[in-house]
């Protein structure tokens, strides 16, 4: 178990770094985190993570396509509309995630219900390329260090590595900021 942490600890850095620089590839190291996590979190009982994870290997697929493509080539900032329309959809959706992994053997079901949907928002984000992503990830990230901190066996190398994505989710605020509006770094 302990080397599926570890292993998604590093190909989560990779991919960190390569995100934050803007580089389509970040989304190869992406699918395999996510492969790695499926695994880790299916063994661990976080059945919200699992479902992000079966997801999120759909999404870093699309956005690996997509990043290639002219429509999301440049960042951009989400609209006041369609902030208020998404933190309405994650309000919900983490109120029905809760109940259903309450009734699960999931040991932490509303943290787990919450990271889970604002993973899946900020991912979303990123893939279209919205700065604003950031901030949720910023967010995201300060939750799974909790969660992986309060998980009875805890998952110290995963808590590490949320701990540095805050840290990179800072400086890629600041990074895709300067390129705002502008063509990407590929």
């Amino acid at each position: 178990m302990q080397a599926i942490e570890i292993t998604a600890t590093i190909l989560g850095l990779i991919q960190g770094v390569l995100v934050m620089l803007n580089r389509r590839i970040n989304w190869f190291f992406y699918c395999l985190q996510m492969i790695a996590l499926l695994f880790f979190s299916w063994n661990v009982g976080l059945y919200g993570d699992v479902i992000n994870d079966v997801i999120y290997l759909f999404l870093g697929l699309c956005a690996y396509y997509l990043w290639g493509k002219g429509t999301t080539r440049c960042i951009s900032l989400s609209s006041v509309r369609a902030v208020v329309a998404y933190s309405m959809v994650t309000i919900v959706s983490t109120v029905l995630l809760y109940f259903y992994l309450a009734s699960t053997n999931d040991p932490l079901p509303l943290l787990d219900a919450i990271s889970t949907t604002t993973s899946f928002l900020a991912t979303i984000l990123m893939v279209f390329r919205r700065l604003d992503c950031w901030i949720i990830w910023l967010i995201n990230d300060l939750l799974y260090c909790a969660e992986y901190y309060m998980l009875p066996n805890q998952a110290i190398y995963l808590l590490i590595l949320n701990a540095v994505w805050c840290i990179m989710a800072i400086v890629s605020f600041i990074t895709w900021r300067k390129r705002l509006h502008t063509k990407p770094f590929e």
